[in-house]
């Protein structure tokens, strides 16, 4: 039957098919799972597909190399030379040939890229589809043939499975794997496996099962009849999947999640994490993802985001007591493990409701063109947008690997901050400061490439076309939508495009970039330092002092109150001077400056090794109504890494000297409680470990030492100083350093601050707790 219906694409992926006397060299098989509205699951299958690279129309391939076909195309490589393209029958025979060229020293381009993406990247299908063609009801699934594929845009309906498992850590045995599924016109359904035998009464959501074996076997079928397209979970991939694969292996299961019955992939992928690929099915680490979302958080465990977003935990909250109690419930109380366990869930859903989070993945996607696995794959987003416009403009590019890396760009411009307590300060911020001065002078790989044609020169003497590119007009419409989507309240969509277009000048800048070449972010920071450093001066000169500026942002003392005002006066000030000064360049300006804040009273504190103003930290008060908010800005308050204690002196310290209130007495007593171990819950260190601690030989930071002191040491580390040195806290640590935490917590907190007003922290210590220095 023909069909026309549209799809959410949820995975892709290729496949060489074996030979046959039809196909005597093999095929090549692509294939894409979604969803239609329509006809429920959908499965794509492209067989008409070869994959294919280009190289240099002189190169003479050796004897080895035998593609199905050479075609010259009308495409050149960046150094204007022309190109061919070599279609192979399967992508193992590409690879093999890019190898073999690749040691013959003959150029290859786009040899990388991955087949499935080549596919829709072409088509500029971002990750959505009109499928239209012959298709067959396969079971659950409508699968297609080599139908035609369109761009089109839809809202795809997810089935969501949130899991979780509880193990014995001594026993390494699975005690328990909860679920909880929901979905649109889908009965909720929550339940949980359990290890052992029927105890003659328990909670209908609980099925018991005398071994391993049969209760992951139970477990598996529940999933094939339940058929999610979406799993999450906390910490899902690298620690629950993994483990339920390990288990299946070990009890000789299939452990069949995909919807091709093709084995799933786990991998742990250097910046990105655990990833995990499923035909048919999107696994996403809510963490994992939280964390590339922007989302902040004292720490990423469960507990703590779940408290901070919904107001309620785990029934198990503490971390030290867990494994312990874990043990006993499943010896004692199963019924118990299972609603704990079964609460991991329901709190992973909720998390994700609340956040929005998969709506804004599916934002993201759509935007980027990137499926849902995929989305914080910066460069691949690029490449997703410039390839298929760069070859409709007659070009080829380079594989990312024979990029050589020549030179980082300079940063941003940070002013030297000039430290004090002030009064009236606004915040003047350039909006999307890097997209656009893409826009203004026309900053793109093509641009670069056709600098001859129309060109134009950046403040800092880089040439660009201004009529040959093609990322600025992306920007230009990605600012469209972003204008409209903040009119229509989709704060998913507008996220979604802020975050992509933000990532444009670091994947320019960056050697694992196709297109990367030194010109490109230089010009692009070049060009906003001097923007910066002309605010400087544009401001002085109208009488206004700038106190401190950082990359995007300029912090300006106003002469008086009624600040929001002004600052909106001086913004359009400079919005008319840059669109003058542009001119003159023969540049139509797209720069705009805004009034972001007004701080009522403003520090810039004084740096700890240089005695001068310290980069990138201030502190403020906003005006709030009836009562300011005291806002601190790449501080102790705000860092992770620092004790609960030094945050709340900081915050109150601050809050007292900006308010006018008395200091001294309160921080003598404050010390006082510290040294009566009446603070002590307040002096846990919480860190991270970015590898596991015996792989650390140099530079044994504190972390290292107390994790190598714990029984099964995670990445986050919680420990104590004590007299002697860090014990983490599940080893219940005695005699507490209070030298150190006077000395290294609040002492630098103080003086930083104190300095400014004459003060310094010894002077204000009685004669007793100076003994302690």
């Amino acid at each position: 039957m023909i069909l026309k219906t549209d799809v959410f694409i949820l995975t892709g992926e290729w496949e060489d098919l074996p030979r046959s006397r039809e196909h005597p060299q093999g095929r090549h098989l692509l294939r894409y799972y979604g969803i239609s509205q329509e006809h429920g699951r959908v499965e794509i299958l492209i067989d008409r597909q070869k994959p294919l690279f280009f190289v240099p129309r002189a190169a003479v391939l050796p004897p080895g190399v035998r593609p199905s076909e050479r075609r010259a195309v009308a495409l050149r490589n960046f150094a204007g030379e022309e190109a061919d393209a070599l279609y192979f029958p399967t992508q193992k025979a590409l690879r093999s040939a890019a190898k073999t060229l690749k040691a013959l020293d003959i150029p290859t381009y786009e040899a990388d890229l991955k087949p499935e993406r080549r596919y829709l990247m072409e088509r500029f299908i971002n990750a959505q589809a009109t499928v239209q063609g012959e298709a067959r009801q396969n079971g659950r699934l409508t699968t297609f043939r080599n139908p035609r594929l369109t761009p089109c845009e839809t809202s795809p309906e997810f089935t969501i499975l949130s899991f979780d498992i509880e193990t014995g850590v001594e026993s390494d045995q699975l005690y328990s794997i909860a679920v909880h599924l929901t979905g649109k016109n889908l009965e909720e359904q929550q339940r949980v496996f359990m290890l052992g035998e029927f105890p003659g009464a328990a909670p209908e959501f609980i099925s018991f099962h005398p071994t391993e074996q049969k209760m992951l076997e139970a477990f598996l079928r529940w999933f094939q009849e339940a058929d999610p397209d979406i799993l999450i979970g906390w910490n899902v991939i690298g620690f629950d999947l993994a483990f339920l694969e390990r288990k299946s292996r070990e009890w000789g299961i299939p452990f069949h999640l995909a919807r091709s019955g093709r084995p799933i992939n786990l991998a742990k992928r250097e910046r990105i994490g655990y990833t995990a690929e499923i035909s048919g099915r999107v696994v996403i680490d809510v963490s994992q993802t939280l964390r590339m979302s922007f989302y902040s958080f004292e720490d990423y465990r469960l507990e703590t985001v779940a408290q901070a977003l919904l107001g309620r935990g785990k029934t198990i909250s503490s971390e030290d007591e867990k494994i312990a109690e874990i043990e006993r419930l499943f010896r004692e109380d199963k019924g118990e493990l299972a609603r704990y366990n079964l609460q991991d869930c329901l709190l992973v859903s909720e998390i994700v409701r609340k956040t929005g989070l998969l709506e804004l993945m599916v934002r993201r996607s759509q935007i980027s063109g990137l499926l849902l696995n995929q989305v914080g794959m910066s460069v691949a987003a690029f490449d997703h947008y410039m390839l298929p416009r760069l070859h409709r403009k007659g070009f080829v590019a380079p594989n990312a690997d024979d990029i050589t890396g020549l030179e980082h760009a300079a940063g941003g411009y940070v002013m030297e901050p000039v430290p004090g307590i002030y009064e009236h300060v606004a915040v003047l911020d350039f909006k999307s400061l890097y997209p656009s001065i893409i826009q203004s002078f026309k900053i793109d790989p093509l641009s670069r490439l056709r600098a001859d044609i129309d060109p134009l020169t950046t403040p800092n003497g880089y040439r660009f076309s201004a009529s040959e590119h093609i990322l600025p007009e992306f920007i230009d419409r990605l600012m469209a939508q972003r204008a409209e989507a903040r009119r229509a309240g989709d704060a998913h969509l507008s996220q979604a495009i802020k975050i992509l277009m933000n990532s444009f000048y670091g994947v320019m800048g960056s050697f694992g970039c196709r297109f990367y070449h030194p010109d490109l972010p230089s010009a692009i920071t070049g060009t906003g330092q001097w923007l910066l450093k002309g605010c400087k001066a544009f401001l002085e000169a109208q009488g206004y002092p700038v106190l401190y500026g950082d990359t995007d942002s300029v912090f300006v003392q106003l002469k008086m109150n009624g600040a929001e005002e002004k600052g909106r006066e001086l913004a359009a000030l400079l919005n008319r001077y840059w669109r003058e000064e542009l001119q003159k360049m023969g540049v139509v300006s797209y720069l705009e400056m805004e009034f972001e804040k007004y701080y009522h009273k403003f520090v810039l504190p004084i740096g700890r090794a240089t005695g001068g103003g310290a980069r990138k930290r201030y502190a403020g008060l906003l005006p709030a109504g009836g009562k300011p908010v005291l806002e601190f800005v790449g501080m102790e308050f705000v860092r992770s890494d620092w004790t609960p204690l030094a945050k709340q002196f900081q915050h109150e310290l601050y809050w007292r000297v900006l308010n006018g209130l008395e200091y001294r007495n309160w921080i003598r007593g404050l010390i006082d409680s510290l040294l009566a171990g009446r603070l002590d819950g307040q002096l846990v260190y919480r860190k991270r470990l970015r590898k596991d601690a015996d792989e650390y030989t140099k530079n044994i930071s504190p972390q290292v030492r107390a994790a190598r002191m714990m029984k099964k040491p995670g990445r986050e580390v919680r420990y104590l100083v004590t007299r002697d040195g860090p014990v983490p806290i599940e080893r219940h640590p005695r005699n507490i350093d209070y030298r150190h935490y006077i000395e290294k917590q609040l002492r630098p907190i103080a003086d930083s601050l104190l300095g400014l007003l004459g003060v310094s922290f010894r002077e204000l210590i009685r004669p007793a707790q100076l003994e302690l220095f």
